[in-house]
């Protein structure tokens, strides 16, 4: 493209319809022998009827013939309200010219943020946004495993406490916080042989690992933690069921 003839061609233009050329924004080829693509956008929105776009086109063809431009560079015409209907039906020859286009004049800032908008995968349709879902897709899996792996960590931790304060109230002990609970078991039961200290060892582990992935500490626990977990919780309540039928009893 030969860019002191096409600055001439723009500059004429623009200066006698200013306010019907939205922008101007140009494609190059990137093969041998093809034309180079001037694309303008009119601004229907100010009345501009078919007559005017088609005055324009005139003016441009007649003005490109003078600079000797045919044949380098192709001119495409389109109405504002006609290219917001090609963006919105996901037009790919309209999403290839704003990706590969370099703004030429621009004055209402028209071209640039929505080139940015297709770079960044915010226009629904498109590579870039379908590169962008796929690209987010593992970080909401994470977020969907983070979030499973909290409500099944509540729940334990939930359990253990309760199954611990129910012996613990049978003998006439305030209900001590999740905090005290340990103390508390090892002061009325292991020390009277009535529990293994691994079963208090159990509760800890289990509020240890809740309490760290609540303060975000751990990222993530695995899946094997997670059984291991299940699998000290239900030992603890099954025993802590056991002692209050001895109290019972």
């Amino acid at each position: 493209m030969n860019t002191k003839k096409t600055k001439s061609l723009i500059d004429k233009l623009t200066k006698k319809y200013p306010t019907i050329i939205k922008s101007i924004w140009m494609t190059s080829s990137s093969e041998e022998g093809k034309e180079d693509t001037l694309i303008f956008l009119l601004d229907d929105t100010n009345q501009v009827d078919s007559i005017t776009t088609n005055e324009i086109k005139l003016e441009a063809q007649k003005i490109s013939k003078l600079l000797k431009l045919r044949g380098e560079t192709d001119l495409i015409f389109y109405k504002l309200s006609d290219y917001w209907e090609l963006i919105r039906h996901g037009s790919p020859v309209t999403f290839t010219e704003i990706r590969d286009g370099i703004p030429i004049y621009d004055p209402s800032g028209f071209f640039l943020p929505l080139k940015k908008l297709l770079l960044e995968g915010r226009v629904p349709g498109t590579k870039e946004a379908m590169k962008s879902l796929i690209q987010q897709s593992p970080l909401r899996l994470l977020r969907i495993e983070r979030i499973h792996t909290i409500s099944i960590m509540d729940a334990l931790s939930s359990a253990v406490v309760d199954a611990a304060q129910a012996p613990l109230l049978s003998i006439g002990v305030s209900p001590p916080t999740p905090k005290n609970v340990p103390d508390q078991l090892r002061i009325h039961f292991v020390r009277k042989r009535k529990l293994s200290p691994e079963y208090v060892k159990y509760y800890e582990d289990v509020i240890k690992t809740w309490k760290k992935l609540e303060h975000g500490e751990l990222k993530l626990v695995t899946p094997e933690k997670i059984d291991e977990m299940v699998e000290k919780a239900t030992r603890f309540v099954e025993k802590m069921e056991a002692l209050m039928e001895k109290i019972e009893k």
